[in-house]
């Protein structure tokens, strides 16, 4: 009987919160409209703010930003699958294409449509229907021929994004969702790897988007992860990590393997264009991708995090803690007076606290990790001081790796996956 009571109360909780949702939803406390003109159609952007219920914070209001897509007083109707498994079914986003021969947009939410006219009626056209993912579009040849800004399309709640109209432009070859090239130019769209395929067991991308593009304008470049979670220990490949060349138009890729530490790759995130030219090149064709060959690689050198004011120097040997310090110390004019704690613990590592009145100073060496972590003291609020002294001390220290000095410090970086294993 207690179960049965405990269940009836549930539902009638759930019925309560139920109608408690949709009153609130109803009670619009403010509605804004605003509408762009683009070649034959009109776009109009509504504001609805309402109140709403979370079990969590209780009562609040919340603001949901639909468009709606008009030809001669009329609305452009789009395909169910534009609804599908959203939870809002409405238009997210409307994009411009200026670069379309004809007045274009590209529209949707997780699956997305381009629009146009064709003898006299607007085309609805999908150019990618999905109903899990977050929809995505990124430029393969906006950043003088290579990949600009991967975008994921969200819809909107601030109402002073409502203020213009949307664009895409600068490229030619549009990337939509990872599967999809559509050329602005001609509006035909090709679809590759529709089912997500792994390349030789390493899946892509890894992070998001695209990070280079052929010459030839038919191959794109992702970097990619090896699948270990499907693999024996004993059979786990020495390179991690590999880059997947896909031929969009024969709807097939291969891969370039390398390793992280001859490519000098600290961190995934980090992986851009640059990088890529550095350790990677095209053959005289523009149409198959190899390593680039090198007498003497590349000096390491540390990476400052603006996100968190944080340098880090990485992958290090344990020699290189005092190198580090000393340098520390000798560009704040202090000495080991100033060492105000050096202390080792199982989890935190090797910590070296540095001060002098107000001013502290943290070193953190994790061998585990292989990594020093340079920042102003743990406890200490942030402050435009500290992040210029981290920014100075960081620029001064790659300045020194980059003459050469401390490389023998710097070690080979181990895999995420044979660390856990316990393999190296």
């Amino acid at each position: 009987m207690k179960i049965l009571l405990w269940v009836i109360v549930l539902i009638v909780i759930g019925v309560i919160l139920f109608y408690m949702m949709r009153k609130g939803r109803g009670a619009n406390t403010a509605s804004m409209q605003k509408e762009f003109s683009y070649g034959p159609f009109v776009i109009r952007a509504e504001a609805n703010t309402y109140k709403t219920y979370n079990i969590n914070t209780g009562r609040s209001k919340q603001t949901d930003i639909s468009y709606s897509i008009w030809y001669e007083g009329k609305p452009v109707v789009f395909p169910s699958a534009l609804q599908t498994n959203t939870g809002l079914a409405f238009l997210w986003r409307v994009y411009a294409l200026p670069d379309a021969p004809t007045p274009t947009l590209l529209a949707g939410s997780q699956s997305l449509y381009l629009i146009y006219i064709k003898d006299g009626q607007p085309i609805v056209e999908p150019v990618l229907e999905q109903s899990t993912d977050f929809a995505s579009v990124q430029f393969l040849d906006s950043e003088a021929g290579q990949p600009g800004t991967f975008m994921e399309v969200f819809s909107k709640s601030d109402t002073t994004e409502m203020d213009r109209l949307d664009t895409l432009k600068g490229g030619r070859y549009l990337l939509v969702s990872g599967h999809t090239v559509m050329d602005i130019q001609t509006n035909k769209s090709l679809l590759f790897n529709k089912d997500n395929n792994a390349v030789d067991n390493y899946s892509y991308p890894q992070p998001n988007g695209a990070i280079a593009f052929s010459p030839d304008h038919k191959k794109i470049v992702f970097n990619a992860g090896f699948q270990s979670w499907n693999t024996e220990d004993s059979k786990l490949p020495d390179s991690e990590h590999a880059l997947v060349v896909y031929d969009f138009e024969n709807d097939k890729g291969y891969l370039v393997l390398y390793d992280d530490t001859d490519t000098r790759m600290k961190n995934i995130e980090d992986i851009d264009i640059d990088w890529f030219n550095t350790y990677f090149q095209w053959n005289t064709n523009g149409d198959t991708l190899s390593l680039k060959k090198w007498d003497k690689l590349p000096y390491w050198t540390g990476a400052y995090r603006e996100k968190d004011n944080y340098y880090y120097l990485y992958p290090v040997k344990a020699g290189m803690l005092p190198v580090f310090k000393d340098f520390v110390l000798q560009q704040m004019g202090w000495n080991e007076t100033n060492i105000i704690l050096d202390t080792t613990a199982e989890y935190s590592g090797h910590k070296i606290e540095l001060g002098s009145g107000a001013m502290k100073l943290d070193i953190v060496f994790q061998e585990d990790e292989q990594q020093i972590s340079f920042s102003k003291g743990l406890y200490e609020n942030d402050s435009p001081e500290y992040k210029t002294m981290v920014q100075k001390i960081a620029k001064a220290f790659d300045q020194e790796l980059l003459s050469g000095k401390h490389q023998e410090h710097f070690g080979r970086i181990v895999s995420e996956t044979k660390k856990i294993m316990g393999l190296q």
